[in-house]
């Protein structure tokens, strides 16, 4: 009868670690190797605003993606560049970059094509979330990709279209017309584990 009791309480003891074994480890977005940015269009001259600045950490369980996934990325207003300063003024002022200094995007949820990474492997995402753009916050999904590196790095891809206007960023005009309502917002970013 006791063996039965200490059989029952082990096996009950293992359940219960089941899901601690989860291993979730953070990773750390490299400014550098990293880029965020949007594409504009316009009838006479499409461009892209990109920074090669962004920042932030993601929390993962890279051996199951099907746990939890939190994180956030930070651009930069200011560190946003088109090939054209003028054009980059007029970009930061509508962004209010001076009062407003941050871009952020808060990740809520990832659904993930496969539960699992491995090197070298595609893994398509869906990522949900908030993005916080001159003081407004809306809700925005991102289609992606992420890959494992070799030596545990990750990179992380994906675009969503937005209207800028959502967030109260009027649309700058070239030659006396406006650039599209709707922008692509992207990333492409290499994370590192954190030490």
């Amino acid at each position: 009868m006791l063996r039965r009791v200490a059989a029952f309480c082990f096996t009950g003891i293992l359940i219960l670690a089941g899901p601690a074994a989860a291993e979730m480890q953070r990773f750390t977005v490299e400014s550098g190797q990293s880029r965020a940015g949007f594409d504009a269009f316009h009838p006479f001259q499409n461009f892209s605003l990109t920074s090669e600045s962004p920042t932030g950490e993601i929390e993962a369980d890279i051996a199951d993606l099907k746990q939890p996934i939190r994180g956030q990325v930070v651009v930069p207003a200011a560190s946003l560049r088109s090939a054209d300063k003028k054009r980059d003024v007029a970009i930061h002022r509508t962004l209010d970059a001076e009062h407003q200094p941050e871009i952020r995007y808060r990740i809520d949820k990832v659904e993930s094509s496969f539960s699992s990474l491995a090197e070298n492997n595609d893994v398509l995402l869906t990522i949900r979330g908030v993005l916080t753009m001159r003081g407004e916050s809306r809700p925005v999904d991102f289609s992606g990709r992420v890959r494992l590196r070799p030596g545990g790095a990750l990179w992380v891809r994906g675009e969503s279209w937005i209207k800028p206007r959502d967030w109260g960023v009027v649309p700058i005009r070239i030659w006396l017309i406006s650039v599209q309502e709707a922008v692509l917002a992207t990333f492409d970013l290499v994370l590192n584990k954190a030490q």
